[in-house]
């Protein structure tokens, strides 16, 4: 796997720890009563719904979470250490699985944001854009050749299941401009795939998210150890 700076594994540091750095320095500096925090998820989080189960067995999940904030910059401490390069504590590193658990990441923040900080009047959302190859960073969390990713891309437009960046952009938009009578904090919004939908009135609609994303011993768990690898 590609590392960042501080040697954790690519994905989850960009998609999740950084993001999750960001709002808790917010939350203690900036977001006030009323203050809206809108997250990107995907529903490739559920390895129940139509992406979520692309690769068999590779649907999103966490395990013990003892991948988390594993250095990877580093040599094993012995002859006998081996380095998880994934956060379920998988020696097998997987560019699809690793961004799948990303966006399961994404949706347990959320569901703690809120427990945390609801209480103050901070507001939670969450929403899926859509599949969007367009955007430039599709290839970036599965490391594919850029043809192959092309070719995927044109196919799944013919297929009818992507959407434009301009729609990606307007979902986020109504996400972040609507008020809480019509997006309640905690929701998790999405609408089929290839659907060009933008708000509840049209098809963007709340959806459930997986089961595991519901689980709020497992939230609050990976809250405590992100706090931990970023320093807070």
């Amino acid at each position: 796997p590609k590392l960042t700076k501080d040697g954790y594994e690519e994905c989850i540091g960009t998609n999740h720890l950084g993001h999750f750095l960001l709002a808790n320095l917010l939350q203690q500096d900036q977001l006030v009563e009323g203050a809206r925090i809108v997250v990107t998820a995907s529903s490739i989080h559920d390895p129940k719904a139509p992406g979520g189960n692309i690769g068999g067995i590779n649907g999103a999940t966490l395990g013990d979470l003892s991948g988390l904030g594993i250095r990877l910059d580093r040599e094993p401490n012995n002859d006998t250490e081996t380095l998880p390069v994934m956060i379920d504590g998988s020696m097998e590193y997987s560019g699809t699985k690793v961004y799948k658990d990303s966006k399961l990441c994404n949706i347990l923040f959320c569901r703690e944001a809120l427990k945390r900080w609801g209480g103050v009047g901070i507001k939670v959302r969450s929403f899926s854009p859509g599949f969007i190859p367009t955007s430039g960073l599709f290839r970036v969390p599965r490391e594919q050749n850029w043809i192959k990713v092309a070719l995927f891309a044109s196919f799944m437009r013919l297929l009818g299941v992507a959407v434009p960046v301009e729609v990606g952009g307007a979902r986020m938009a109504y996400m972040v401009t609507s008020n809480d009578d019509e997006i309640p904090s905690g929701s998790f919004v999405s609408a089929p795939g290839g659907s060009r939908a933008i708000t509840k009135a049209d098809g963007f609609q709340d959806h459930p998210v997986s089961e595991e994303a519901q689980n709020d011993a497992l939230a609050s768990q990976l809250w405590e150890a992100s706090a931990k690898v970023v320093g807070l």
